[in-house]
Formats: structure tokens, sequence, C-alpha cells
């Protein structure tokens, strides 16, 4: 008996609702239904896919790279019932997610870029963590992500846009005594020693937050202070004389216009920073939407960068992608 398109959507479904009522709410049949395509693709493939149990189901083995492979051929099967956009004006309808501490800073530019664009490109925007972006994107739930790089993942196709600078944010007055406890060059992994009050960041599990924290390793850990969430907010409370924080230069301009007792502060070279790109499906390759994208979110990101290095009397980054200096968690 073939394998059909049906029972891998089917089997799509179970996986990631995790049960079969809801996996069979999700298509729109029946429960019975569902269990008969998904026991006629396992006697198909020769061996159980799922196992039962009481708080839904579990992958076997072979469920595991069934499940691969089944990403795989529906992704392809996508691509050939849109194959025509290729060639098309458009619109190109695209699920775009962006990571959090990208999107109020970065999605603007994006959007004024893409008017008029060729083909033309509709925006569904999803804001999220670099690690919920990722599972959405292995999932289809999204078309492409802008995301810190490198992810490694096979399924995955990544491209670097632009390097992300993270730049000390706090008040005057500390800034000051950081200068007069190391001096003028400031090394992000020695700020601990200035005494200079608490590193703010983000909340447990947000990438920037791990980057940040990678960055500063020396900070005293009673002395780092989790939970904010927003760099809006972390920026308000800095300040305000809260601590300090680090920003990356594409929220800085921003801001330091929001909030003018907020100064910022480079760091000596090599400077902490994280490297954004544009990634999407394997399947996706090749589609004229993706260089279109991908122009407009470099072009964006290397403004705000050369922003930030005027306001802070620097001079701007290179304008290709340069290796990271922090581990560019997903």
């Amino acid at each position: 008996m073939p394998v059909t398109l049906r029972q891998l959507r089917y089997f799509q479904a179970l996986v990631e609702h995790g049960s079969f009522s809801r996996a069979a709410q999700s298509v729109h049949i029946s429960q019975p239904a569902l269990s008969i395509q998904v026991r006629e693709l396992e006697t198909t493939l020769g061996g159980a896919l799922v196992e039962r149990e009481s708080r839904g189901i579990v992958l076997t083995r072979l469920g595991r790279d069934a499940f691969e492979q089944t990403l795989r051929i529906l992704d392809e099967t996508l691509l050939l019932e849109t194959i025509g956009k290729r060639f098309e004006d458009g619109p190109v309808r695209i699920v775009l997610g962006i990571l959090s501490t990208l999107t109020p800073y970065i999605l603007p530019g994006i959007l004024d870029r893409l008017e008029g664009s060729s083909p033309r490109i509709d925006l569904n925007i999803v804001e999220n963590s670099g690690e919920k972006l990722v599972s959405d994107l292995l999932a289809s739930r999204i078309d492409a992500a802008i995301v810190s790089m490198p992810l490694g993942l096979l399924e995955l196709s990544e491209r670097e846009l632009f390097v992300d600078r993270f730049l000390l944010a706090g008040r005057a007055d500390r800034l000051a005594s950081i200068h007069r406890t190391l001096g003028g060059e400031v090394n992000p992994a020695e700020l601990g020693r200035a005494d200079v009050g608490p590193l703010l960041t983000l909340g447990p599990g947000d990438c920037l937050a791990a980057q940040v924290l990678g960055a500063c390793l020396m900070w005293r850990i009673q002395e780092v202070q989790r939970g904010a969430g927003s760099l809006a907010t972390l920026s308000r409370l800095v300040a305000k004389g809260a601590g300090l924080t680090l920003l990356p230069e594409t929220a800085a301009t921003a801001e330091q216009a929001a909030s003018p007792e907020l100064h910022l502060l480079r760091f000596a070279a090599p400077e902490p920073s994280r490297s954004i790109g544009l990634a999407h499906r394997v399947a996706a390759q090749g589609q004229r939407w993706i260089e279109v994208l991908a122009e407009a979110v470099t072009e964006t990101g290397r403004t705000l960068v050369s922003e930030a290095a005027s306001s802070t009397g620097e001079r701007p980054a290179r304008n290709a992608a340069e290796p990271n200096c922090l581990d560019a968690a997903a």
C-alpha cells in the first residue's frame, strides 16, 4: 500500500498536537478516521510510529525518523503547489518570524524597503524568542525567521546578514565610574569588578539574555537581575539608575531617543555581538522573495548599526557579516 500525502499530513498533525483527539480536531475529521490513516501508514512503514501514554503520544525511534522525512516531503509538496509564485510579481504572502529584541527596531525599515518590491511581499509578523521561532520554522508554522546565527540545522537554510554589536547602557555617572576604574578600554568580562551596581537582563530563556551573561562572565551572580520583558523596559530602568545593561546597536538610537538620561559606552575590540541572519526551510531555496527580503533586512540592519556608531562617535561596523564574539543562541 503506497504512502499518501493525507496520511503524512495526519501524522504531522498527530505529532504537533500530541494526541489523537486534538489532531483530529485540527484537520477536521473524526478521531477514528485519523487513527485508521495513521495505522495504515504504520502498516506500510513496517512498525509503530507512536506509543500511547496517559498524557498523549510519544514517538518511537521509527516515528522520529519518519517524522523528519514527513516534514521534508510536505515541504517539497508545498513548493510544488506554489511553484508558480517564483515567476509572479506577487503578492507573495509570507509569515515572517522576528526576534522580540529586534522587531520594534528593524520592522519599520523592512516594511519601507519592501514597498514597491518585485515580487510584492505581504508580511504576517510573528514576534518571539529565537528558540520558539526555530521550532515554528521546523514545523512549517512560519515561512522564514530573522534570528541569531548560526543555527546549524540540516533542515534549514541560513545566511548571515549583519552584525549587531552590544553597547553598555546606563546613566552617565555610572559609565564615568567605570572609566575611572577600568580606564579607557572597557572589556565586558571585567565589568563586575567596577562595582557600579547590578547587571539587568531580560528574563531566563531569552537568547539575548544568555548572550549578555556570556559576555559579562565576571559579574557577581548575586548582582545579576533577570526578568525584564523587553529592551524598552531595560532601557527605562537603567536610565533611572537601577543598574547597567547591554543594548544591541539596532536598539540603541531608538532607546536613547525615548530615554534622554540613557548613555552608551562602546567596548574595546573584540566587541561582543550577535550575528543576525535569515533562516528558511531548505525546500524554499531559490524562491525570489527570499532574496528581496534578505536585502531589505540587510539594508535596514546596517542602517541601524551605522546610526548607533555615529551616536557613540565610532565608525560604523563593516558591511559584511563578521565572526560573532559570542555563541549565538537560537
